[in-house]
Protein backbone atom coordinates (compact mmCIF):
# COMPACT_ATOMS: atom_id res chain seq x y z
CA UNK A 1 0.00 0.00 0.00
CA UNK A 2 1.53 3.92 -0.98
CA UNK A 3 1.55 6.53 1.32
CA UNK A 4 -0.80 8.00 -0.71
CA UNK A 5 -3.57 5.35 -0.43
CA UNK A 6 -2.90 5.26 3.07
CA UNK A 7 -3.28 9.07 3.23
CA UNK A 8 -6.82 8.64 1.33
CA UNK A 9 -8.02 6.21 3.14
CA UNK A 10 -7.58 8.32 6.64
CA UNK A 11 -8.92 11.27 4.83
CA UNK A 12 -12.26 9.35 4.32
CA UNK A 13 -12.29 7.89 6.90
CA UNK A 14 -12.55 11.74 9.04
CA UNK A 15 -14.45 12.94 6.09
CA UNK A 16 -17.32 10.87 5.71
CA UNK A 17 -19.00 11.54 9.13
CA UNK A 18 -19.41 14.94 8.19
CA UNK A 19 -20.56 14.02 4.67
CA UNK A 20 -23.32 11.53 6.10
CA UNK A 21 -23.85 14.32 8.96
CA UNK A 22 -24.74 17.15 5.93
CA UNK A 23 -26.81 14.67 3.44
CA UNK A 24 -28.90 13.17 6.34
CA UNK A 25 -29.26 16.07 8.45
CA UNK A 26 -29.18 18.66 6.46
CA UNK A 27 -25.95 20.10 8.68
CA UNK A 28 -28.17 19.27 11.73
CA UNK A 29 -25.30 18.21 13.97
CA UNK A 30 -27.51 18.11 17.24
CA UNK A 31 -29.27 15.15 15.48
CA UNK A 32 -26.13 13.26 15.08
CA UNK A 33 -24.89 13.83 18.49
CA UNK A 34 -27.56 11.03 19.53
CA UNK A 35 -26.09 7.73 20.41
CA UNK A 36 -27.97 5.76 17.89
CA UNK A 37 -27.12 8.14 15.16
CA UNK A 38 -23.74 8.26 16.07
CA UNK A 39 -23.60 4.59 16.03
CA UNK A 40 -25.21 4.53 12.36
CA UNK A 41 -22.38 7.15 11.27
CA UNK A 42 -19.80 4.80 12.45
CA UNK A 43 -20.97 1.63 10.69
CA UNK A 44 -21.89 3.18 7.56
CA UNK A 45 -18.16 4.57 7.67
CA UNK A 46 -16.38 1.49 8.95
CA UNK A 47 -18.26 -0.18 5.63
CA UNK A 48 -16.73 2.88 3.92
CA UNK A 49 -13.63 2.27 4.80
CA UNK A 50 -13.47 -1.82 4.88
CA UNK A 51 -14.32 -1.62 0.50
CA UNK A 52 -11.43 0.58 0.45
CA UNK A 53 -8.87 -1.34 2.36
CA UNK A 54 -10.05 -4.46 0.59
CA UNK A 55 -9.87 -2.69 -2.59
CA UNK A 56 -5.65 -2.42 -2.04
CA UNK A 57 -5.45 -6.12 -3.05
CA UNK A 58 -7.38 -6.50 -5.75
CA UNK A 59 -5.05 -7.09 -9.06
CA UNK A 60 -5.69 -7.19 -13.13
CA UNK A 61 -7.03 -4.71 -15.38
CA UNK A 62 -8.60 -1.81 -14.46
CA UNK A 63 -12.21 -3.00 -15.35
CA UNK A 64 -11.72 -5.95 -13.14
CA UNK A 65 -10.83 -4.58 -10.27
CA UNK A 66 -13.42 -1.75 -10.38
CA UNK A 67 -15.67 -4.93 -10.93
CA UNK A 68 -14.33 -6.20 -7.49
CA UNK A 69 -15.13 -2.86 -6.06
CA UNK A 70 -18.69 -3.17 -6.40
CA UNK A 71 -18.79 -6.59 -5.46
CA UNK A 72 -17.36 -5.72 -2.22
CA UNK A 73 -19.40 -2.64 -2.14
CA UNK A 74 -22.68 -5.15 -2.26
CA UNK A 75 -21.68 -7.48 0.16
CA UNK A 76 -20.20 -4.60 2.72
CA UNK A 77 -23.36 -2.39 2.44
CA UNK A 78 -25.69 -5.25 1.96
CA UNK A 79 -24.48 -6.68 4.94
CA UNK A 80 -24.73 -3.53 7.33
CA UNK A 81 -28.35 -2.84 6.15
CA UNK A 82 -29.17 -6.62 6.76
CA UNK A 83 -27.37 -6.06 10.62
CA UNK A 84 -29.14 -3.14 10.88
CA UNK A 85 -32.42 -4.33 10.06
CA UNK A 86 -32.37 -7.19 12.21
CA UNK A 87 -31.04 -6.03 15.32
CA UNK A 88 -34.21 -3.00 14.52
CA UNK A 89 -30.97 -0.46 15.45
CA UNK A 90 -31.57 3.09 14.41
CA UNK A 91 -30.75 3.72 10.64
CA UNK A 92 -31.79 6.08 8.35
CA UNK A 93 -32.12 5.25 3.98
CA UNK A 94 -30.72 8.38 2.80
CA UNK A 95 -27.74 7.81 4.48
CA UNK A 96 -27.51 4.20 3.79
CA UNK A 97 -28.33 5.15 0.34
CA UNK A 98 -25.33 7.77 0.40
CA UNK A 99 -23.10 5.04 1.98
CA UNK A 100 -23.76 2.86 -0.78
CA UNK A 101 -22.26 5.25 -3.62
CA UNK A 102 -19.96 6.22 -1.02
CA UNK A 103 -18.55 2.43 -0.94
CA UNK A 104 -18.46 2.41 -4.77
CA UNK A 105 -16.78 6.37 -5.32
CA UNK A 106 -13.95 5.58 -2.37
CA UNK A 107 -12.84 1.98 -3.40
CA UNK A 108 -12.54 3.19 -7.25
CA UNK A 109 -10.57 6.05 -6.01
CA UNK A 110 -7.78 4.08 -4.01
CA UNK A 111 -8.34 1.83 -7.31
CA UNK A 112 -7.25 4.53 -9.64
CA UNK A 113 -4.83 5.86 -7.29
CA UNK A 114 -3.09 2.14 -7.36
CA UNK A 115 -2.86 2.14 -10.40
CA UNK A 116 -1.64 5.64 -11.00
CA UNK A 117 0.98 5.60 -8.23
CA UNK A 118 2.18 2.19 -7.68
CA UNK A 119 4.88 0.72 -10.02
CA UNK A 120 4.11 -2.66 -11.37
CA UNK A 121 7.33 -4.89 -11.40
CA UNK A 122 7.19 -7.59 -14.72
CA UNK A 123 9.41 -10.44 -14.93
CA UNK A 124 9.84 -11.70 -18.62
CA UNK A 125 10.27 -15.12 -18.74
CA UNK A 126 11.68 -16.26 -22.37
CA UNK A 127 13.46 -14.89 -25.40
CA UNK A 128 13.25 -10.79 -24.71
CA UNK A 129 11.24 -8.86 -27.55
CA UNK A 130 11.25 -5.45 -28.93
CA UNK A 131 7.95 -4.64 -27.66
CA UNK A 132 8.88 -4.90 -24.26
CA UNK A 133 11.44 -2.17 -24.42
CA UNK A 134 8.88 0.40 -24.00
CA UNK A 135 9.68 1.71 -19.92
CA UNK A 136 5.88 2.53 -19.00
CA UNK A 137 5.42 -1.11 -19.27
CA UNK A 138 8.04 -1.93 -15.98
CA UNK A 139 9.38 -4.71 -18.11
CA UNK A 140 12.84 -6.51 -16.64
CA UNK A 141 14.20 -10.09 -17.80
CA UNK A 142 14.17 -12.85 -15.06
CA UNK A 143 17.81 -13.50 -14.65
CA UNK A 144 17.75 -17.17 -14.41
CA UNK A 145 14.79 -19.63 -13.90
CA UNK A 146 15.88 -20.87 -10.65
CA UNK A 147 15.87 -16.88 -9.59
CA UNK A 148 13.38 -15.67 -6.75
CA UNK A 149 9.93 -14.54 -8.33
CA UNK A 150 8.74 -12.71 -4.88
CA UNK A 151 9.75 -9.11 -6.41
CA UNK A 152 7.44 -9.48 -9.28
CA UNK A 153 3.42 -8.26 -9.34
CA UNK A 154 3.26 -10.37 -12.85
CA UNK A 155 5.09 -12.96 -14.70
CA UNK A 156 4.98 -12.98 -18.63
CA UNK A 157 5.60 -16.30 -21.20
CA UNK A 158 7.37 -15.41 -24.28
CA UNK A 159 7.43 -18.05 -25.68
CA UNK A 160 5.51 -19.60 -27.98
CA UNK A 161 4.34 -23.38 -27.79
CA UNK A 162 4.97 -25.62 -25.11
CA UNK A 163 7.73 -24.46 -22.35
CA UNK A 164 10.34 -26.37 -21.53
CA UNK A 165 10.33 -27.71 -18.68
CA UNK A 166 12.99 -25.06 -16.66
CA UNK A 167 10.92 -22.44 -17.53
CA UNK A 168 7.40 -24.74 -17.12
CA UNK A 169 8.68 -25.14 -13.25
CA UNK A 170 8.90 -21.48 -12.56
CA UNK A 171 5.66 -21.09 -13.92
CA UNK A 172 4.48 -23.37 -12.01
CA UNK A 173 6.24 -21.99 -8.69
CA UNK A 174 4.58 -18.62 -9.80
CA UNK A 175 1.17 -19.98 -10.02
CA UNK A 176 1.65 -21.73 -6.45
CA UNK A 177 2.63 -18.57 -4.90
CA UNK A 178 -0.27 -16.91 -6.10
CA UNK A 179 1.23 -14.56 -8.94
CA UNK A 180 -0.39 -13.61 -12.29
CA UNK A 181 1.38 -15.27 -15.36
CA UNK A 182 0.20 -14.10 -18.47
CA UNK A 183 1.65 -14.86 -22.43
CA UNK A 184 2.73 -11.80 -23.92
CA UNK A 185 0.05 -11.91 -26.35
CA UNK A 186 -2.70 -11.51 -23.61
CA UNK A 187 -0.84 -9.09 -21.85
CA UNK A 188 -0.52 -6.37 -24.67
CA UNK A 189 -3.87 -7.21 -25.13
CA UNK A 190 -4.58 -5.67 -21.75
CA UNK A 191 -2.15 -2.88 -22.08
CA UNK A 192 -3.64 -2.08 -25.22
CA UNK A 193 -7.31 -2.68 -24.99
CA UNK A 194 -7.93 -4.29 -28.21
CA UNK A 195 -8.52 -8.21 -29.09
CA UNK A 196 -6.97 -9.37 -32.92
CA UNK A 197 -9.62 -9.79 -35.23
CA UNK A 198 -8.44 -13.01 -37.11
CA UNK A 199 -8.48 -15.92 -34.57
CA UNK A 200 -12.00 -14.38 -32.76
CA UNK A 201 -14.21 -17.06 -32.08
CA UNK A 202 -16.74 -17.78 -29.28
CA UNK A 203 -14.53 -19.73 -27.35
CA UNK A 204 -12.72 -16.48 -26.53
CA UNK A 205 -16.04 -15.01 -24.73
CA UNK A 206 -16.08 -15.12 -20.68
CA UNK A 207 -17.19 -18.58 -19.11
CA UNK A 208 -20.68 -18.66 -18.84
CA UNK A 209 -21.06 -16.68 -22.03
CA UNK A 210 -22.47 -13.49 -21.93
CA UNK A 211 -25.61 -13.72 -20.10
CA UNK A 212 -24.10 -13.48 -16.64
CA UNK A 213 -23.92 -9.95 -16.91
CA UNK A 214 -26.62 -9.19 -19.55
CA UNK A 215 -29.89 -9.38 -17.56
CA UNK A 216 -28.38 -7.50 -14.85
CA UNK A 217 -26.98 -4.78 -17.33
CA UNK A 218 -30.49 -4.41 -18.78
CA UNK A 219 -32.24 -3.53 -15.50
CA UNK A 220 -29.63 -1.05 -14.83
CA UNK A 221 -30.12 0.88 -18.49
CA UNK A 222 -33.70 1.11 -17.30
CA UNK A 223 -32.51 2.65 -14.17
CA UNK A 224 -29.81 5.45 -15.69
CA UNK A 225 -32.48 6.01 -18.52
CA UNK A 226 -35.17 7.11 -16.18
CA UNK A 227 -32.80 8.85 -14.10
CA UNK A 228 -31.06 10.55 -16.90
CA UNK A 229 -34.56 11.68 -18.72
CA UNK A 230 -35.35 14.02 -16.39
CA UNK A 231 -31.55 15.94 -17.70
CA UNK A 232 -31.75 14.82 -21.21
CA UNK A 233 -35.38 16.40 -22.11
CA UNK A 234 -35.08 19.75 -21.42
CA UNK A 235 -31.43 19.54 -23.53
CA UNK A 236 -33.24 17.93 -26.73
CA UNK A 237 -35.90 20.60 -26.28
CA UNK A 238 -33.50 23.40 -26.44
CA UNK A 239 -31.59 21.80 -29.10
CA UNK A 240 -35.22 21.02 -31.39
CA UNK A 241 -35.45 25.02 -31.20
CA UNK A 242 -32.42 25.76 -32.54
CA UNK A 243 -32.28 23.00 -35.20
CA UNK A 244 -35.88 24.15 -36.31
CA UNK A 245 -34.87 28.10 -36.24
CA UNK A 246 -31.98 27.45 -38.65
CA UNK A 247 -32.33 24.21 -40.40
CA UNK A 248 -36.42 24.05 -39.89
CA UNK A 249 -38.31 20.64 -39.82
CA UNK A 250 -37.91 17.89 -38.97
CA UNK A 251 -35.84 18.58 -35.83
CA UNK A 252 -35.57 14.40 -35.13
CA UNK A 253 -33.88 12.37 -37.74
CA UNK A 254 -34.27 8.21 -38.09
CA UNK A 255 -32.37 5.74 -39.28
CA UNK A 256 -32.15 1.87 -39.50
CA UNK A 257 -29.18 0.23 -37.83
CA UNK A 258 -28.80 -3.60 -36.93
CA UNK A 259 -29.56 -4.78 -33.10
CA UNK A 260 -29.05 -7.56 -31.12
CA UNK A 261 -29.53 -10.61 -32.94
CA UNK A 262 -29.26 -8.61 -36.48
CA UNK A 263 -32.35 -7.40 -35.27
CA UNK A 264 -33.18 -3.85 -37.37
CA UNK A 265 -34.31 -1.05 -35.37
CA UNK A 266 -35.20 2.76 -35.81
CA UNK A 267 -32.13 4.91 -34.09
CA UNK A 268 -33.50 8.39 -33.02
CA UNK A 269 -31.30 11.31 -32.96
CA UNK A 270 -31.52 15.00 -33.88
CA UNK A 271 -31.19 16.17 -37.29
CA UNK A 272 -27.46 17.82 -37.80
CA UNK A 273 -27.34 17.40 -41.60
CA UNK A 274 -28.79 18.96 -44.09
CA UNK A 275 -32.02 17.41 -46.63
CA UNK A 276 -30.58 14.41 -48.23
CA UNK A 277 -29.15 15.21 -51.53
CA UNK A 278 -27.97 18.89 -51.17
CA UNK A 279 -24.20 17.90 -50.33
CA UNK A 280 -23.09 14.24 -51.05
CA UNK A 281 -24.96 11.05 -50.98
CA UNK A 282 -22.46 8.94 -49.14
CA UNK A 283 -23.86 6.44 -46.01
CA UNK A 284 -21.00 7.76 -43.45
CA UNK A 285 -20.21 10.78 -42.02
CA UNK A 286 -16.59 11.67 -43.17
CA UNK A 287 -14.15 14.55 -41.54
CA UNK A 288 -15.49 17.79 -42.34
CA UNK A 289 -18.57 16.40 -44.19
CA UNK A 290 -19.67 19.46 -45.74
CA UNK A 291 -24.02 18.12 -45.36
CA UNK A 292 -23.29 18.84 -41.28
CA UNK A 293 -24.74 22.36 -40.93
CA UNK A 294 -22.91 24.60 -38.26
CA UNK A 295 -25.48 23.92 -36.21
CA UNK A 296 -25.35 20.54 -36.40
CA UNK A 297 -21.70 20.33 -35.91
CA UNK A 298 -22.39 22.06 -32.33
CA UNK A 299 -24.45 19.68 -31.54
CA UNK A 300 -22.17 16.81 -33.21
CA UNK A 301 -19.39 18.70 -30.89
CA UNK A 302 -20.72 18.26 -27.79
CA UNK A 303 -23.31 14.50 -28.42
CA UNK A 304 -26.33 16.14 -28.28
CA UNK A 305 -27.89 14.82 -31.14
CA UNK A 306 -27.29 11.52 -29.81
CA UNK A 307 -29.64 11.99 -26.40
CA UNK A 308 -32.95 11.30 -27.60
CA UNK A 309 -31.65 7.78 -27.93
CA UNK A 310 -32.08 7.22 -24.28
CA UNK A 311 -35.71 6.47 -25.59
CA UNK A 312 -34.00 3.27 -27.85
CA UNK A 313 -32.77 2.39 -24.50
CA UNK A 314 -35.92 2.27 -22.75
CA UNK A 315 -37.17 0.63 -25.76
CA UNK A 316 -34.73 -2.33 -25.17
CA UNK A 317 -33.32 -1.58 -28.64
CA UNK A 318 -29.94 -0.48 -27.24
CA UNK A 319 -28.19 -0.40 -24.26
CA UNK A 320 -26.34 2.94 -22.58
CA UNK A 321 -22.80 1.02 -23.64
CA UNK A 322 -21.95 -1.30 -26.41
CA UNK A 323 -20.73 -1.36 -29.62
CA UNK A 324 -22.24 1.04 -32.21
CA UNK A 325 -25.39 -0.14 -34.21
CA UNK A 326 -24.50 0.06 -38.27
CA UNK A 327 -27.03 0.74 -41.26
CA UNK A 328 -28.07 -2.59 -42.56
CA UNK A 329 -26.10 -2.11 -45.64
CA UNK A 330 -23.08 -1.40 -44.16
CA UNK A 331 -23.59 -4.11 -41.27
CA UNK A 332 -23.78 -7.00 -44.39
CA UNK A 333 -21.02 -5.48 -46.40
CA UNK A 334 -18.96 -5.51 -43.27
CA UNK A 335 -19.80 -9.19 -42.39
CA UNK A 336 -18.84 -10.22 -45.69
CA UNK A 337 -15.89 -8.78 -45.65
CA UNK A 338 -14.53 -9.53 -42.19
CA UNK A 339 -16.62 -12.39 -41.10
CA UNK A 340 -15.91 -11.41 -36.77
CA UNK A 341 -18.11 -8.33 -37.71
CA UNK A 342 -21.18 -10.45 -36.91
CA UNK A 343 -20.01 -11.01 -33.70
CA UNK A 344 -21.03 -7.36 -32.71
CA UNK A 345 -24.76 -8.59 -32.71
CA UNK A 346 -24.35 -10.84 -29.27
CA UNK A 347 -24.89 -7.61 -27.07
CA UNK A 348 -27.20 -5.24 -27.86
CA UNK A 349 -25.70 -1.98 -29.64
CA UNK A 350 -24.92 1.05 -27.06
CA UNK A 351 -25.06 5.13 -27.04
CA UNK A 352 -21.42 5.15 -25.88
CA UNK A 353 -18.64 1.76 -26.45
CA UNK A 354 -14.99 1.32 -25.75
CA UNK A 355 -14.43 1.27 -29.67
CA UNK A 356 -16.60 4.88 -29.58
CA UNK A 357 -14.09 6.18 -26.41
CA UNK A 358 -11.09 4.33 -28.03
CA UNK A 359 -11.09 5.03 -31.42
CA UNK A 360 -13.92 7.66 -32.75
CA UNK A 361 -15.98 6.96 -35.67
CA UNK A 362 -15.47 5.07 -38.27
CA UNK A 363 -16.25 6.16 -42.36
CA UNK A 364 -14.47 3.13 -44.59
CA UNK A 365 -13.47 -1.14 -44.08
CA UNK A 366 -9.87 0.15 -42.36
CA UNK A 367 -11.09 2.07 -39.64
CA UNK A 368 -13.81 -0.57 -39.25
CA UNK A 369 -11.36 -2.93 -38.64
CA UNK A 370 -9.50 -0.61 -35.89
CA UNK A 371 -12.57 -0.46 -34.37
CA UNK A 372 -13.99 -4.04 -34.74
CA UNK A 373 -10.76 -4.97 -32.57
CA UNK A 374 -11.97 -3.08 -29.56
CA UNK A 375 -15.61 -4.03 -30.37
CA UNK A 376 -14.53 -7.75 -29.68
CA UNK A 377 -12.06 -6.70 -26.68
CA UNK A 378 -15.61 -5.39 -24.95
CA UNK A 379 -17.12 -8.76 -25.84
CA UNK A 380 -14.27 -10.90 -24.65
CA UNK A 381 -14.67 -8.69 -21.02
CA UNK A 382 -18.27 -7.61 -20.94
CA UNK A 383 -18.68 -6.69 -17.03
CA UNK A 384 -19.86 -3.86 -14.76
CA UNK A 385 -16.21 -2.11 -14.21
CA UNK A 386 -15.89 -2.16 -17.99
CA UNK A 387 -19.21 -0.34 -18.29
CA UNK A 388 -18.01 2.09 -15.38
CA UNK A 389 -14.38 2.62 -16.97
CA UNK A 390 -16.46 3.55 -20.51
CA UNK A 391 -18.62 6.03 -18.99
CA UNK A 392 -15.72 7.54 -17.67
CA UNK A 393 -14.00 7.70 -20.64
CA UNK A 394 -17.18 9.29 -22.42
CA UNK A 395 -17.69 12.17 -19.60
CA UNK A 396 -14.29 13.05 -20.73
CA UNK A 397 -14.56 12.38 -24.78
CA UNK A 398 -17.61 15.05 -24.01
CA UNK A 399 -15.44 17.50 -22.33
CA UNK A 400 -12.46 17.62 -24.91
CA UNK A 401 -14.83 17.57 -28.04
CA UNK A 402 -13.03 13.97 -29.02
CA UNK A 403 -14.49 11.82 -32.00
CA UNK A 404 -16.83 13.82 -33.68
CA UNK A 405 -17.10 14.13 -37.41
Amino acid sequence: MTVVTAAAIVVAGLLMPFVYGLVAFRGDWSQMMKEAVLEHVVFNTAANLAVMASAIRLSGRLDQKLTGVFRRTAAANGALAFLTLLSRHYYSTPMLLVGVAASALLGSAVVLIQQRVARRRVGVLGPWLPILDEPALGCEPVAATTASIQPYDLLLVTQEGDLSPTFAATVSRALIAGKRVRHISEFMEEIRGVTAIEPFDLEHLPEGGLTSYRSGKRMLDVLAALLLAPLVLPVIAIAGVGIWLTMGRPVFFSQARVGQGGHVFSILKLRTMRPPGTAGSQIATAIGDDRVTPFGRWLRRLHIDELPQVWNVLAGEMSLVGPRPEQPELAETYARQVPAFAYRQLVRPGITGWAQVRAGYAADLAETRVKLGYDLFYLKHFSLGLDVQICARTIWTLLSGGGVR
